[in-house]
């Protein structure tokens, strides 16, 4: 990473463009998912997805759509021109690359794209140069619609020209201009937990201060965290069994709890507690989170975050627990 201060020119014409009036919404996008020390980041003309992964168990990802951004250009043809030369590539030393493409796809460090962008106020949020890490996200950082609110806000420009380039950033607040850019690593397969491959068994929809009640309940020295959902009352379960012994929080299918219910199976399953966990500073940001679980047990987690360009979504999908003699079904990488 190398930045510099002082006045910057405007960035030559790129193949990805964006500009944001506060990178606030950004950073605590990308600090839901900021687990992981490198994400892979997809741009096409829809926006930004950043995903990251844990030990093939886990898919983070955080949605930025294109509306999130003051302007934002993503030159397609250019796209697939770099993705014509790469599949020559391919073809040359016998290999495929099956991706669409009209995306590009390309690997940040996390960290210090995160650094970058709290430049002049800090990782804290807080207005100074503070290094100091928030242990605790909230919401009303993202919704800033208040024009009084973007007072000292940083302002950014994003840029990326292609494989093998930097990405770059130009941020400015109160005058004052820095110039970021971030070295750039090829992406590997990434891992493919393929939970749209078998149906969808069970979904609700809760709103995220029962979930986050039910969360602070969840007893730590469990290694796992159990969840059941069934036609039936008790609706849905989360429950947890450690050395203090076993913990239960039950929800009925209330309008005042859950905003929809389904289920034409009844399921229970178990998933990594430490593993789950790390979804918390997502949900401590959104309004509503979605819950699915497929045939195969899989989860995912669906938070809705509201934002001034209307709601951003981040997305956790879990493999679940097996005994020690069954594979894991579906968690594979992609060839």
């Amino acid at each position: 990473m190398t930045a510099a201060h002082g006045t910057a020119p405007e960035p030559e014409p790129a193949l990805f463009r964006a500009k944001l009036a506060n990178v606030r919404p950004l950073v605590n996008m990308l600090k839901t998912i900021s687990f992981r020390p490198r994400a892979r980041c997809v741009i096409n003309s829809d926006g930004l997805v950043f995903t990251v992964e844990e030990s093939q168990c886990l898919v983070a990802q955080a949605y930025l759509r294109s509306e999130l951004f003051t302007t934002f250009a993503y030159d397609v043809q250019l796209a697939e021109h770099y993705r014509d030369q790469e599949q020559a590539g391919f073809e040359a030393d016998g290999t495929q690359d099956g991706e669409a493409s009209d995306m590009t796809q390309v690997v940040l460090p996390l960290d210090n794209l995160i650094e970058c962008l709290t430049l002049f106020y800090g990782p804290s949020g807080a207005s100074s140069g503070s290094s100091q890490s928030s242990a605790h996200a909230t919401s009303s950082l993202l919704t800033s619609a208040n024009p009084g609110d973007l007072r000292g806000a940083t302002t950014a420009v994003i840029a990326f020209n292609g494989p093998g380039t930097d990405f770059e950033l130009m941020l400015e607040e109160r005058g004052t201009i820095s110039l970021c850019r971030l070295s750039t690593f090829v992406p590997e397969p990434p891992v493919d937990l393929k939970f749209s491959h078998y149906p969808t068994t069970q979904q609700l929809i809760i709103r995220s201060e029962w979930l986050r009640d039910a969360f602070n309940e969840l007893d730590p020295t469990s290694e796992a965290v159990s969840i059941y959902i069934a036609s039936t009352e008790p609706h849905f379960r989360i429950s947890t069994i450690g050395e203090s012994g076993s913990t239960d929080m039950t929800y009925s299918n209330s309008e005042r709890i859950l905003d929809s219910f389904f289920c034409n199976e009844d399921q229970e399953n178990q998933y990594k507690l430490s593993l789950i966990l790390k979804c918390k500073q997502a949900l401590a940001m959104s309004d509503k989170t979605k819950i699915r679980i497929n045939q195969r047990g899989f989860l995912s987690f669906q938070f809705m975050i509201p934002t001034a360009a209307d709601v951003s979504f981040v997305n956790f999908v879990y493999a679940p627990l097996v005994s020690a003699d069954e594979p894991v079904a579906g968690a594979t990488a992609r060839a």
